[in-house]
C-alpha cells in the first residue's frame, strides 16, 4: 500500500498546486491558466465523442442508469457524463480534488463524488454501474494495482454494461524514456532550489500491453468489442481526444478498449 500513498501525495500535490493542468497537461495551461468553462468543455466534448463512439458499434447506451467516472480528479468527465445519465459517480484517490469536484459541482446534484484510498472498490455493490469511463488515469498507476482496478470495475459492472478504459500499452522508444527520467530528475532539482513548486511532483507512466489486458479479462464474463488507438498519453493532451489510424512514432502507445459484460 506504500505505492498508493505515494500516488495520493503525489497527485494531491498537483491538486493544490495546479489542479487543472496537472488533468489536461497542455503546456499553454499551466500555471492556472485553464478557463474552469473552457475545462469543463473539453469533459463534454470528450464525452459526446465517446458516445458516438459506443453508438458506433451497435451498443445502446441506457441514460437512465448511474454512470461512473473512475479517477474523476475535480469532475471534468463527471459533468458530462450526469448530461447523458440519471447520475454519475465520480472517484478519486486524491482527497483535494474530491474536495474541489464537491466545491464545483453544488449546483449539479447528479454528480456524487467519493475518495476512495484503497486498491479495491469494495465501497461499490457489484453490478450497481451500467456504464464506467475511465481515461489519463490508468496510464499513471503501477501494473499491479491496474490488474485489480480493472478487475473490480468489472465487478461493479451491471450485466449487459458498458466500460471503456484507456491505458498506456507501451513505450516504443528507449530514447523517450530516457529523457522523461530527465525530465523527472530536473524537476526534483528545481524543486530543491524552490523554482516552482509544480516542478516537484511526477505523472509517472506505466504501461500493460493488450495481450495482458486480454488474458486478465478473459475469465471474467465479459467481450472486448473493440480497441482504438487515441492521443490520450500525449505529454501535452489538452483534453482533445482523438481515435489515431496508426502509432506514433515514438513515445507511449494508447489503448482504448470497450468491454461489454455479458447477460
Amino acid at each position: 500500500m506504500g505505492s498508493l500513498r505515494k500516488l495520493q501525495e503525489n497527485w494531491d500535490g498537483f491538486a493544490q498546486t495546479d489542479p487543472l493542468w496537472a488533468i489536461c497537461a497542455d503546456p499553454d495551461k499551466r500555471n492556472h491558466k485553464w478557463a474552469e468553462q473552457e475545462f469543463f468543455d473539453t469533459g463534454r466534448k470528450e464525452i459526446e465523442k465517446v458516445l458516438q463512439y459506443v453508438k458506433s458499434l451497435g451498443l445502446s447506451v441506457d441514460r437512465t442508469a448511474v454512470a461512473l467516472d473512475f479517477g474523476c480528479g475535480v469532475g471534468r468527465l463527471t459533468r458530462a457524463l450526469a448530461e447523458d445519465f440519471h447520475e454519475c459517480w465520480g472517484v478519486d484517490i486524491s482527497p483535494t480534488m474530491i474536495q474541489m469536484a464537491t466545491d464545483l459541482h453544488r449546483s449539479h446534484s447528479r454528480c456524487i463524488f467519493f475518495l476512495n484510498q484503497a486498491n479495491h472498490l469494495q465501497q461499490f455493490s457489484d453490478g450497481f454501474f451500467k456504464f464506467i469511463y475511465t481515461s489519463i488515469v490508468l496510464q499513471h498507476i503501477e501494473q499491479r494495482y491496474v490488474r485489480n482496478y480493472l478487475l473490480e470495475l468489472v465487478r461493479v459492472l451491471k450485466s449487459g454494461g458498458i466500460f471503456v478504459f484507456q491505458v498506456a500499452d507501451r513505450d516504443k522508444t528507449g530514447l523517450v524514456r530516457r529523457f522523461r527520467n530527465f525530465v523527472g530528475f530536473r524537476s526534483k532539482l528545481n524543486a530543491l532550489l524552490h523554482r516552482n513548486k509544480l516542478d516537484s511532483y511526477r505523472m509517472e507512466m506505466h504501461c500493460i500491453r493488450e495481450k495482458e489486458i486480454r488474458k486478465l479479462l478473459s475469465n471474467q464474463g465479459v467481450c472486448i468489442l473493440d480497441v482504438k488507438l487515441t492521443n490520450s498519453t500525449e505529454g501535452s493532451f489538452d483534453g482533445d481526444l482523438r481515435f489515431l489510424e496508426q502509432e506514433p512514432q515514438h513515445g507511449y502507445v494508447s489503448i482504448q478498449y470497450c468491454v461489454v459484460k455479458m447477460k
